[in-house]
């Protein structure tokens, strides 16, 4: 079955691990070889360089001296990141320049750190400079362990040398610390009284500018906070009193709108008095209905012109009138109470507003508070500790009077070096050998990866996107030493390595045309000189001898090359066969090699691809098909000519062969694509010329093949 075409062109350059281990099996002797040069180059360049011996001594630093008393605990024990603060300073003021020069300078080590043609030419504050330059290059300050023990190390050709450097060193900066520590005790106060007094003025100036603020913002009597307390109160007070007179507002607003909607409708069917708060209106319409109720009885006894009835009437219209009154009363009640809570919410909102404006308008205040409370505490917190530093420095002047303080103590002086710590011959070693080893890996990898042929069995299949049926060995030099003998090769040699892997070639063959048959196959390649006319008599020749009829056509009508290496003639072939000059018996001719037959290309035609794509063609192929059991083409490769391109749509497969090491990865998936364009079937890919060497064997190993002895060699040579 023939394998999916790559989804993406990338796929053929994915990472074959197998293929870079191989070629790193391959060049091992080169590795090896770059290995050597590396640590040959190692032991060569240690020898060259000079020896250098390192000198170590060691001080202990203490915390300083007013620790004691108090004033500095927070170094040691309040303050953990201070201490390392202050060990870190130390450890520079060791290695600084300054202190370095006083070294060179005390011990006169320009004499010894500089040749005489150094110093020559020189003055000495030059030679004293240059001096501490080159001491600042091989002297090194080291606090390894973080507990108050200091390292000097000094490296140096001389190892006596720097012994004496070393420990100069250390007592160079021992002389230092009591200096600076007596010249601290001395002023230490005088310097704290003025600190003192200006944070004092500070602190002053800093109560007089709150005291201003304050005055000038009326906050004397009340504070910053109490003032924005009381407008946010009253913001809140009437922002919840204003909603309550604009929810009344809407109240009365929609009643006042319901109100005259029925004020023009008759006043005993309207709603407006139930709407109202009058306590007259049940009233007045009992009394209404009353005299109503008389009005129609008087109406019934007398007639209209009878006194009585118009009293009657005069008393019905009245309640009726009183009743309009009423109504007219609770509408304008209403619209009163409307207008006051309209003005009343309006009022509100301007206590509101005016709030807001109150609070805006110390926003700015607030800040510039903020800042002077800020400052003014900043400057109380320097007060404070100037106050106390200066009290504990009072007590211990008395103290500095008596005694040296020193808070450095010399540990270990610098013994001599017996050993020289540089050059390290096995750490060059490791790093001579690490770098060619991993020069020679990179450059075979790199190697590997600009390299575009097939290599493998599984580079032809990534590249083609189809199975690789089986490979082909390279023969030995002594072996195929023209191009006739090397084509029957597999003939003349049955139990060679190329005779077994030939047949097993042929039964990938016939498995793989399972389920689709394989009966008239193309055999062609990407470019020339890869070995398909070579393919093609080898599995003509296994075919044969496993009893089938094996019939090879030369299709290659441009340079075949089928008739000379079965020794028949060119012609006529093929072409005088399509032309119809000829038939079938006369082109068709026999070979050495028992059941394989071969119908050569015959004259050279000058338009091959075009006699190729003829009807005739076609019909000559269908009728080739009932004569022979097999048919294998020869075609022309696929990059020069569209020979096989033509022939890939009338086989029933196409089968590319690979020369291993030579075809580029691109021009076999070119080559697969140009065939699945045109619809044809690629039924495999033969990898031919696969050096066993370069796969270590492993294919003749795993299927037990051996050399061919000598005697079964002969006996093979003479039975042919």
């Amino acid at each position: 079955m023939e394998s999916a075409e790559p989804a993406r062109d990338e796929e053929v350059l994915s990472f074959d691990i197998r293929r870079y281990f191989d070629a790193l099996k391959k060049y091992a002797w080169a590795i090896a070889a770059l290995f050597a040069l590396g640590i040959a180059g190692a032991v060569v360049f240690t020898a060259r360089q000079p020896k250098i011996y390192e000198a170590k001594a060691s001080l202990q630093i203490e915390p300083r001296l007013p620790d004691l008393l108090g004033q500095g605990q927070d170094i040691m024990l309040g303050a953990p990141a201070a201490g390392a603060d202050y060990y870190k300073q130390q450890s520079k003021v060791i290695g600084s320049y300054t202190l370095i020069k006083a070294t060179v300078e005390a011990h006169e080590l320009y004499l010894k750190l500089l040749s005489e043609h150094e110093r020559t030419d020189r003055k000495l504050d030059e030679q004293i400079e240059l001096a501490t330059r080159r001491l600042l290059d091989e002297l090194q300050v080291k606090y390894p362990d973080q507990d108050r023990i200091m390292y000097v190390t000094v490296r140096n050709e001389d190892p006596q040398l720097a012994t004496d450097i070393a420990n100069q060193h250390v007592a160079t900066f021992v002389d230092y610390a009591k200096g600076l520590l007596l010249v601290g005790a001395s002023n230490a106060e005088s310097i704290l009284a003025k600190d003192f007094d200006d944070a004092e003025a500070k602190l002053r100036e800093a109560d007089a500018a709150m005291y201003a603020f304050q005055k000038e913002n009326n906050l004397l009597a009340v504070s910053l906070e109490d003032r924005q307390s009381l407008v946010s109160a009253n913001i809140a007070s009437f922002t919840g009193r204003q909603n309550e007179a604009r929810a009344k507002k809407i109240e009365l607003g929609k009643r006042l709108e319901l109100m005259k909607k029925y004020q023009d409708k008759d006043v005993l069917e309207s709603p407006i008095l139930m709407m109202g708060d009058s306590t007259a209106f049940d009233t007045l319409r009992a009394e209404y209905y009353t005299e109503h109720a008389k009005f129609l009885e008087v109406q019934k006894q007398v007639g209209p012109k009878n006194p009585e009835y118009m009293i009657q009437q005069a008393k019905v219209e009245d309640l009726l009138k009183a009743l309009q009154s009423e109504a007219n009363r609770v509408i304008a009640g209403v619209e009163q109470n409307y207008a006051i809570a309209t003005a009343n919410e309006a009022a509100l909102g301007q206590e509101v507003e005016r709030y807001k404006r109150e609070a805006f308008d110390l926003g700015p205040k607030i800040v510039e508070y903020n800042q002077l409370l800020r400052k003014k505490k900043t400057i109380e917190d320097k007060y404070t500790i100037l106050r106390n530093r200066l009290s504990a420095s009072e007590m211990t002047g008395s103290v500095n009077n008596q005694i040296k303080p020193s808070h450095v103590k010399p540990l270990d002086p610098a013994l001599l070096p017996t050993k020289p710590v540089s050059p390290d011959l096995r750490v060059n070693l490791m790093v001579g050998g690490a770098l060619a080893l991993m020069f020679g890996i990179a450059l075979i990898s790199l190697i590997v990866f600009l390299d575009r042929s097939i290599k493998s069995t599984a580079d032809a299949q990534q590249a083609a996107g189809a199975a690789v049926l089986g490979i082909i060995p390279m023969l030995e030099p002594n072996e195929g030493e023209d191009d006739k003998e090397r084509d029957l090769y597999v003939h003349r040699h049955p139990t060679s390595h190329v005779a077994e892997c030939c047949r097993s070639l042929r039964t990938n063959i016939l498995f793989s045309a399972a389920a689709h048959e394989l009966k008239t196959v193309i055999v062609s390649s990407a470019k020339p000189s890869e070995g398909k006319t070579t393919t093609v008599l080898y599995l003509g020749t296994t075919m044969a001898q496993s009893g089938q009829r094996v019939l090879l056509i030369d299709t290659d009508m441009r340079r075949p090359r089928l008739h000379g290496s079965t020794s028949v003639a060119r012609e006529p072939g093929l072409s005088n066969l399509i032309l119809g000059d000829m038939p079938y018996e006369q082109v068709i001719k026999e070979t050495e090699i028992p059941r394989l037959f071969v119908l050569p290309c015959g004259p050279l035609p000058p338009n091959p691809a075009e006699i190729l794509m003829t009807k005739r063609f076609a019909e000559i192929l269908a009728e080739l098909r009932t004569r022979f059991d097999r048919i294998i083409l020869d075609s022309p490769p696929l990059q020069a000519v569209t020979d096989a391109v033509v022939l890939a749509k009338q086989a029933d497969g196409v089968i590319l062969v690979v020369r291993a090491g030579h075809t580029q990865r691109d021009e076999v998936k070119r080559s697969a694509r140009m065939i699945r364009d045109v619809g044809g079937t690629i039924a495999g890919m033969i990898l031919n010329e696969l050096d066993a060497k370069d796969r270590g064997g492993y294919y003749y190993n795993y299927y037990g093949y051996g050399e061919t002895k000598p005697a079964t060699k002969a006996a093979n040579e003479s039975s042919s």
